[in-house]
């Protein structure tokens, strides 16, 4: 890690001063461990470009924390983007101290016959991670509150983009079912491929994704490195699905019915 990535990493903001007034009409949420979640809906219509600029700013020192690589690119592309804009939900969180130690956000893609609810670029500051925090507050916002908002008519797939098989262990836990894809010992069915072709389309990476595989390859051009260090979760076949199948920058889109 550069001298760069190491100041970035461990001078974490303020909440109070990422949000400003904001910070009133947001939905407080107790995690217990002296964590506190501030949750924005429809950040891109509730936050001033001022605003949007001062959590874009704040995301490059927790996120290089998270990853261990420096993130200053990658945010500097999904401002860009408008990750913000097109948000359904965003969501920070607060330490005891009032700093800014994790984030997470979701998008609801509506089509005609399905809908897709994509989880959006999460993380925790390594002292914060392997607590349960993280899937205790996307349960509460996006089980308990988002996927009952989507229309009753048509299954919903709760989707990702990720190199993680953390995160994988972590999403997979949300779904009743337990069945994410890819499987490491299933082939995925042809209406998750489906969702799969939709979702890389509304991210602009059709032509890099690998359908079957459910890889977008060279998904983060952004970076030299999304991981420091590589992840693992003691979990042979998982560890060995995402080691084997993914390069450095590449990623799985992962898929699962939630309803």
């Amino acid at each position: 890690m550069t001298t760069t990535t190491q100041d970035q990493a461990t001078t974490l903001p303020a909440v109070a001063d990422v949000l400003g007034a904001a910070a009133e009409a947001c939905e407080k949420i107790d995690l217990g461990s002296g964590l506190t979640a501030f949750v924005i809906s429809r950040p891109g219509q509730v936050l001033n470009l001022s605003g949007q600029e001062r959590i874009y700013r704040a995301l490059i020192p927790v996120t290089t924390s998270s990853f261990g690589a420096d993130m200053t690119p990658y945010w500097a592309q999904r401002s860009k983007e408008g990750y913000l804009e097109r948000l359904a939900e965003f969501v920070l969180i607060s330490d005891a101290d009032g700093a800014m130690v994790g984030w997470t956000g979701y998008h609801v893609l509506p089509y005609d016959t399905f809908t897709l609810v994509y989880l959006d670029s999460t993380g925790m500051v390594p002292t914060r991670q392997s607590g349960g925090v993280m899937r205790q507050l996307m349960h509460r916002r996006i089980v308990e509150s988002g996927l009952p908002e989507c229309p009753a008519d048509r299954p919903v797939y709760l989707t990702a983009r990720s190199e993680s098989p953390i995160f994988y262990r972590l999403m997979r836990k949300l779904l009743e079912s337990g069945e994410l894809y890819p499987h490491p010992h299933q082939d995925a069915p042809e209406e998750v491929l489906e969702a799969a072709r939709h979702l890389a389309r509304w991210l602009g990476q059709e032509d890099i994704l690998d359908a079957p595989s459910l890889t977008v390859r060279g998904a983060y051009q952004a970076l030299d490195e999304l991981y420091g260090e590589l992840p693992t979760t003691g979990d042979a076949d998982l560890d060995k699905l995402f080691r084997g199948q993914l390069g450095p920058l590449d990623a799985f889109l992962l898929v699962g019915q939630a309803r």
